[in-house]
């Protein structure tokens, strides 16, 4: 059975998140003024990408792959991220202070003019599975980027504890990057 345990609203930014046994599935929707074409070319490059982690307080980050093609993207980066305190005490033993993050997408341009990307994140020590969607599309005044990520973990007694706290900073890591964007894309 799924629960909706959380709907918020903050700045256009409309986020549900679901639990299910020890997985987490955050969806957002990201509202831009800012066209399609620009929010692509701000996810295409290596520049606003590495500007943008770190804006957001990341270190030692670098993209490892950004290859590009006539309707295609790929984008293979490397980072670290602090925890923050708020960790759950049984929680301590798989994270540190920073956590070593790879996030892979691959992005594709449909017919109808949008952008559909497959995302991977993988945090080195951390016993989750992030996999995720992502649907840039034209609106009538800007673009939406609907968000739709999913945590598990299938460790035995800690691992709904860990999706949900994993799912919780992903919800912090998404709203930080989309003000980041809106600020810098939006001028």
């Amino acid at each position: 059975m799924n629960l909706i345990d959380i709907i918020s609203l903050k700045n256009n930014l409309l986020i549900l998140t679901k639990r299910t046994d020890s997985t987490m599935k955050v969806t957002a929707r990201h509202q831009y003024t800012a066209s399609v074409e620009d929010i692509y070319a701000f996810f295409a490059s290596e520049k606003t990408v590495n500007d943008k982690y770190e804006a957001l307080g990341s270190r030692k980050f670098r993209i490892k792959d950004l290859t590009t093609g006539p309707d295609t993207l790929t984008i293979d980066s490397r980072r670290e991220v602090p925890v923050g305190d708020e960790i759950p005490a049984m929680l301590k033993k798989f994270a540190g202070e920073w956590n070593r993050v790879r996030q892979r997408e691959n992005w594709n341009k449909n017919s109808d003019g949008s952008y559909s990307c497959k995302l991977r994140i993988d945090i080195d020590g951390v016993p989750v599975k992030i996999n995720g969607d992502m649907t840039l599309q034209p609106e009538e005044n800007g673009c939406v980027n609907i968000v739709e990520i999913e945590i598990n973990s299938s460790v035995p007694l800690v691992g709904k504890a860990l999706a949900e706290f994993v799912g919780q900073n992903t919800e912090q890591q998404m709203e930080s990057e989309y003000q980041y964007i809106r600020s810098t894309s939006e001028k």
